[in-house]
């Protein structure tokens, strides 16, 4: 399954509908701080959680996708910024395969006890030395895809390799 992943848009609008016109999936994900109301025109095709800085108190803090075997969270309730042991953790509560998450803004996949915990960076604000990105994850091959605000392909992550 092709899933798309976006998060931290903080405001921005246009441009998560534009990840979504090149490279939307089977599943679309946005992982909050979007700053969006809950019935926001551009989020209409996504599953959304809820970010520290979204006000709309409809949007869930997290989700589990069993189909997919995809736990979704923004980040900041898991202490992700100096590790994601807390993030991987919750996963595992879940018997999740990925853990999909935003907040720090920094681009990241990796495995972490066996989840493959998966940030696809912020695609407005972007921090650490990648641009603004948002990704597309393969689950059929387990291949992360990392993209620039231009839809062009900049890193590609063969999670089996992790």
């Amino acid at each position: 399954m092709r899933v798309l992943i976006v998060s931290d848009n903080h405001g921005e609008e246009g441009i998560v509908q534009s990840a979504l016109d090149h490279n939307g999936g089977d599943l679309n994900i946005h992982l909050g701080d979007s700053e969006f109301t809950y019935e926001n025109e551009e989020l209409k095709d996504f599953n959304t959680v809820r970010g520290n800085v979204d006000n709309d108190s409809r949007f869930p803090v997290e989700s589990y996708d069993e189909d997919t075997n995809l736990f979704l969270t923004h980040g900041h309730l898991y202490n992700i910024k100096p590790d994601r042991e807390v993030l991987s953790e919750r996963a595992l509560e879940f018997k999740a395969k990925y853990a999909l998450y935003g907040h720090s803004h920094i681009a990241l996949a990796e495995n972490i006890n066996g989840v493959y915990c998966i940030n696809p960076g912020s695609i407005s604000k972007p921090k650490g030395e990648w641009e603004a990105s948002y990704c597309v994850l393969d689950t059929a091959d387990d291949r992360v895809e990392f993209y620039n605000r231009e839809h062009e392909k900049f890193e590609e992550v063969n999670l089996l390799e992790l």
